[in-house]
């Protein structure tokens, strides 16, 4: 083989593999369990709990929704979340009187990017449950995927769904990328 040739054949594996690792790292995310506790047509809001109220833990959490079968971005996803406020505890259940800046729901649109964010706080654990978000995402076109952002590997959670929160700016910030599948 000429010098040429080999390095023309060598220039276009480069080309070539970082497609094929893409596709490998380009799955499903896996579904969860929807819990009790949603609600539809949360509030169209970045900030989850406003006032506080809700613990202490500042939390920035960031992402993009993609698409299969190549992970391409979705613009105009809807992200639904819900969570536990530090104590474990979910607001519109329940007798208990809510704080209306600390609802610790949202419905947010990704951007042309298919990305999402939104800040709140650490959620506490409850009985039986460790750290968790949950999501409920759709996009035209795609399935309906309802899932969970954990902070911590346990209890047979896939990896998959576990994020660690980092220390930025006097927040922790996490980042949980989710991934439909075709309807």
């Amino acid at each position: 083989m000429n010098v040429n040739r080999r390095r023309f054949l060598v220039a276009g594996a480069i080309f070539v593999v970082p497609d094929a690792l893409h596709a490998q790292l380009c799955r499903v995310t896996p579904r969860d369990a929807l819990g009790p506790f949603y609600i539809k047509g949360a509030p169209s809001q970045p900030e989850l709990c406003a006032s506080g109220s809700g613990g202490t833990q500042k939390l920035a959490v960031s992402g993009r929704v993609l698409g299969m079968p190549d992970c391409t971005p979705l613009a105009g996803a809807l992200v639904e979340v819900w969570q536990a406020d530090a104590r474990g505890d979910y607001t519109q259940v329940g007798a208990r009187q809510d704080d209306p800046g600390c609802l610790l729901r949202a419905s947010l649109k990704t951007g042309a990017d298919g990305r999402y964010t939104f800040r709140t706080v650490m959620p506490g654990e409850y009985p039986g449950r460790p750290r968790h978000i949950h999501y409920r995402v759709s996009a035209k076109g795609y399935a309906t995927l309802v899932t969970q952002l954990y902070f911590a590997r346990e209890r047979g959670i896939p990896q998959e769904l576990v994020t660690s929160a980092t220390a930025k700016e006097g927040a922790l910030a996490a980042s949980f990328d989710v991934t439909l599948a075709k309807a």
